[in-house]
């Protein structure tokens, strides 16, 4: 299973940060993952079709730093048992998974940037 972590330290306390992770934002980066909260304000572990992991918020200096992490599972079935031996790799449009470094750099992009504006009313 090909293993992915990304983390970055943002401005923001694990309070304001939490909902984002153990609500909607996570599941939607992720393709419509089933998020479950493994310890409170603190931990996530979620789990999509193909692919699961974790998601953490730990006190960081002058922020915190959310880590996400993401095992992604191999895809015998389409590649094939022979194209497998010989390290043959099935095309990025056939692994359903192939950009989600990049989903889960933006979910942290998209955290660390402010929503609302102060004092305004929604």
């Amino acid at each position: 299973m090909p293993r992915l972590e990304v983390s970055r330290t943002l401005v923001k306390s694990p309070p304001e940060l939490w909902p984002d992770l153990s609500e909607g934002r996570l599941a939607e980066a992720v393709g419509g993952a089933e998020v479950a909260v493994t310890e409170s304000e603190r931990s996530v572990r979620w789990e999509a079709q193909g692919v699961r992991g974790t998601a953490s918020l730990e006190p960081s200096g002058w922020g915190t730093k959310v880590t996400l992490c993401a095992q992604v599972e191999e895809q015998v079935a389409e590649s094939g048992r022979w194209s497998r031996w010989r390290r043959h790799r099935a095309p990025a449009e056939a692994r359903p998974h192939a950009d989600l470094e990049q989903r889960l750099k933006g979910l942290l992009d998209d955290l660390g940037s402010d929503h609302r504006k102060p004092f305004a009313r929604d």
